[in-house]
């Protein structure tokens, strides 16, 4: 209900507005035309707490809706323009078709109050009311909706509708009145103002992006702060009872994706982040509740961010290249869509393609240490990237040069060997080191195998490491020594 999710008529539920297409007064009772009442006459139906459904069955409503101007109009206008497009057909025809359909139903609405007057009716009394409808087919459907109708204008609030719809329901499953109410429950989870009382008011839009997820999944952890039907609510859409309700939880979710206030945080670093891991909440083994809509929402929040003077500015902070260079690669495996990529992909092509990539990326008076673990960590971002092969390699190899030349530039082995320590602690230095991701694998890593060797073949080695130990600790300090040594691609057996 509040304002419709952007390009609505390519929605998740695929043809929605081909099946909101009436030609009769009674079409309007159609789920479809309801859910098409409640993303554009939101305005409407929010401020009064009630559904399309109750709109449909309320001649005093109905005839408000008419009264209120421009905002029956331009829902009108949108969605005749919409079906017109569907069917292709003429707008103009379709909406002017649309114009006197809705206001015949108006009419007739109000005379058969006049007529035929809803009895007097509660939520304790409603089943029993029912029994007594002995119309057929669809016009018992539109007296037991009369019905429903006025059970639910005694319920003042969304809470409470829910509540009263979700206690109907329990007592009618299997029946064909739980499919007729279903749909009604549905309606009271569209608009913010009843996911706000229902669902309690979120800390961050990221913990009502979760809830959403989690409800349409039928797993919603339910919070202290939630309507207690909730719980119930859950349990309709996990038993697969509740398709009508899962899809509002769903319309939901796109809604709420597509406002303009942060899921986060309003800092680009955080909100990007939180983009990202929405990403993967939402993702559940090839399912993403909303499909392409839900990414092409989420590909558009990061739009705001990930452009060509947000990302300068981001990286700016960073005062080193080779800190540019791995928040970089940091922002591209946390882009979603092709529109960010081909934006970090200009600054990738930026970098890379400087002729003086290596004196660039390795100057500065940083430690040696810290710089060349930088390096890895783009080494290894730019392997697990989306770059293409051709571009991949030839970056990982500039990487790899740079490296090996701040390798040679800081002395890294001869200040190791000035340092005090027998051999034993230089090797644990450089095991160390490796473990911590120091050297690139290739001819980096390759650089520490002589040297570790040099230090293993001294004949101190062996019982400074061991440290006196004997037995079965002795055997272990080796073995786990050897294996660690094994996973760089040294060999070594102890004497």
């Amino acid at each position: 209900m509040n304002n419709p999710v952007k390009d609505d008529n390519n929605d998740a539920s695929g043809d929605v507005v081909e099946r909101s297409y009436c030609t009769t007064i009674e079409d309007f009772a159609s789920v479809a035309a309801r859910e098409m009442m409640g993303r554009y006459l939101g305005s409407f139906l929010d401020p009064l707490v009630i559904t399309p459904s109750e709109l449909v069955h309320s001649s005093k409503y109905l005839k408000r809706l008419s009264d209120s101007g421009r905002v029956l109009m331009n829902a009108v206008d949108k969605v005749g323009t919409l079906q017109a497009k569907a069917k292709n057909v003429s707008a103009a025809t379709r909406v002017k078709e649309l114009h006197t359909l809705v206001s015949t139903g108006v009419r007739k609405a109000w005379d058969e109050d006049k007529e035929k007057p809803v009895p007097s009716v509660t939520a304790a009394t409603f089943l029993k009311q029912v029994e007594s409808v002995r119309a057929s087919g669809a016009e018992r459907d539109h007296q037991i909706g009369r019905l429903l109708t006025e059970v639910l204008f005694q319920q003042k609030t969304w809470r409470d509708k829910a509540t009263t719809l979700v206690s109907l329901l329990s007592q009618t499953k299997g029946t064909p009145l739980f499919t007729f109410m279903e749909p009604w429950l549905a309606e009271t989870l569209r608009s913010d103002q009843a996911l706000d009382q229902l669902l309690g008011f979120p800390d961050r839009l990221e913990d009502r992006c979760a809830d959403l997820a989690d409800l349409w999944r039928g797993a919603l952890q339910v919070r202290d702060t939630a309507a207690p039907v909730m719980s119930e609510i859950n349990a309709l859409i996990a038993s697969g009872v509740a398709p009508n309700c899962r899809n509002s939880v769903e319309y939901g979710l796109l809604r709420t994706l597509a406002a303009k206030d942060p899921l986060r945080s309003a800092e680009p670093e955080i909100e990007i982040q939180a983009i990202f891991d929405m990403f993967r909440k939402l993702w559940n083994g090839g399912d993403i509740c909303g499909g392409a809509k839900t990414v092409g929402n989420l590909e558009r929040r990061q739009n705001r961010w990930i452009t060509t003077e947000g990302v300068t500015d981001l990286l700016r902070e960073r005062k080193v290249v080779a800190d540019r260079l791995a928040y970089l690669m940091t922002l591209t495996t946390l882009a979603i869509g092709p529109s960010n990529r081909n934006t970090l992909k200009n600054f990738i092509d930026h970098y890379f393609g400087d002729q003086d990539f290596v004196p660039r990326t390795i100057g500065g008076p940083e430690p040696p240490v810290p710089k060349m673990q930088t390096l890895t960590t783009i080494y290894k971002a730019l392997k697990g990237s989306w770059l293409p092969e051709n571009e991949k390699y030839p970056a990982m190899a500039k990487v790899e040069q740079a490296q090996m030349e701040l390798l040679k530039r800081a002395r890294l082995f001869e200040q190791i060997e000035k340092k005090g320590g027998g051999a034993a602690q230089k090797v644990l230095t450089l095991v160390d080191l490796a473990r911590k991701g120091t050297f690139i694998e290739g001819e980096p890593l390759a650089a520490v195998g002589p040297v570790l060797q040099t230090y293993l073949r001294d004949p101190a080695f062996l019982s400074e490491y061991v440290a006196g130990a004997s037995g079965e600790d002795r055997a272990k300090k080796i073995a786990l020594l050897s294996k660690t040594l094994g996973s760089f691609g040294i060999s070594w057996n102890a004497a």
